[in-house]
């Protein structure tokens, strides 16, 4: 060992644990539980001290030897060292953080302010613009439904995950956008590495911050609505346009509070409570539960397996995260159903009884389904193809 080495580590993160020192590479998901002592070692380290002035300290301190190879390997395999060919040290400056920073200052809080006060005075004052079911069909023009609501959605999904990525900029984490799918639609997905590695408190804004801009976003489409109609004297299609998307981006927020999904919410409670894989154990209590119900306690998976502070908060999560299919039932069930059906029924009708126009309309929204839907199936058996092959 060459006593006189200095360690060069990435920028790390120590964050204490019940059980320790939780030590995370900034930037990354990559964390590990230390003891006090490691994570003092560590920080050591960190500070300049050599590896063999480390040792010593570490005798010193704590009265016993510490194989100091061994404990640079844990580092290693951790990738907390910057070794040679490495990114530099410091990290370098997160693109984007002068954007998070002015996207969350206290100015653009006063924007944001004023635009929700805005149109919760239009909503307060003209009916006509509260979220409604039949405010979706817009146009007689079923065509013109779907891909005016296709234009109009996916820009408010994009600006749910750019509030995520600009709060996660804000606190200096390489937060980043990227396309997948839920369920089955088409959507966009944000990535902030390193949100763990950072104090609990300054966690709830990033993880929050999309549904804030869903508030945000509803709220810019009902004053656009509302000026158009204080402007025109009518509810013209394009404010029926921007009530539409208003409307389905209500939906959306709603989407937040299905509990059995892992969604905004679901990250702010497990944040919030300190939770290891709160989901999975209220899969498994439930199950444990419906077992008991029928008899079948032989099936039901032993509760001390479950990490305890899933356990203890599992007991009312379990009943809410039931609450979250049936939320999402009823709101299959007495909207969506009903929206697709008027659609095929506008659809079917236009087909049989429609003008030209009116028949092409119908063909055309049937092509487009079918290329979205087909889109969904291909990505879906392109991963589980890649698992297959993993397997």
């Amino acid at each position: 060992m060459d006593d006189e080495r200095k360690i060069a580590l990435h920028p790390l993160t120590f964050l204490p644990d019940g059980e320790g020192v939780s030590i995370g590479r900034f930037g990354t998901d990559t964390f590990a539980l230390f003891p006090e002592d490691g994570a003092e070692l560590v920080r050591q380290l960190q500070a300049g001290l050599t590896v063999g002035e480390a040792a010593r300290w570490y005798k010193q301190t704590y009265q016993e030897d510490l194989d100091m190879d061994d404990f640079l390997e844990i580092l290693r395999d951790l990738t907390f060292l910057n070794e040679e060919g490495d990114a530099p040290a410091d990290g370098g400056a997160v693109r984007g953080h002068r954007a998070g920073k002015w996207a969350f200052s206290p100015l653009a809080w006063v924007l944001y302010a004023l635009v929700i006060g805005t149109a919760g005075a239009f909503l307060w004052s003209v009916p006509e613009l509260r979220p409604a079911r039949h405010h979706v069909f817009y146009s007689e023009y079923s065509t013109f439904v779907i891909f005016g609501l296709f234009l109009g959605i996916l820009p408010g999904v994009l600006f749910h995950e750019t509030m995520h990525m600009l709060a996660g900029w804000r606190l200096g984490l390489p937060s980043k956008l990227s396309v997948g799918r839920r369920m089955f639609f088409l959507v966009f997905e944000s990535s902030m590495p390193g949100l763990a590695g950072l104090p609990r408190k300054e966690r709830y804004l990033p993880i929050l911050s999309g549904m804030f801009g869903d508030v945000l976003y509803f709220s810019l489409m009902v004053v656009v609505a509302g000026v158009t109609l204080t402007q025109t004297g009518e509810l013209n299609g394009f404010a029926r346009f921007c009530l539409a998307v208003a409307f389905t981006t209500v939906l959306r927020f709603i989407w937040q509070f299905y509990f059995h999904l892992q969604t905004d919410i679901y990250y702010a409670i497990v944040t919030a409570l300190g939770c290891v894989n709160l989901q999975e154990t209220a899969r498994q209590y439930l199950r444990n539960f419906w077992y008991r119900l029928i008899g079948a306690s032989h099936k039901c998976i032993d509760p001390s397996k479950w990490a305890e502070r899933d356990a203890q908060v599992t007991r009312w999560y379990g009943p809410l995260y039931a609450v979250g299919y049936v939320l999402f039932l009823c709101m299959f069930l007495f909207v969506i159903v009903p929206i697709l059906y008027q659609l095929l029924a506008n659809v079917v009708w236009n087909l049989l009884n429609g003008s030209t126009v009116y028949i092409w309309d119908s063909l055309v929204v049937i092509a487009v389904v079918g290329v979205q839907y087909g889109t969904v199936g291909w990505l879906f058996i392109r991963e589980r193809r890649a698992i297959a092959k993993g397997g």
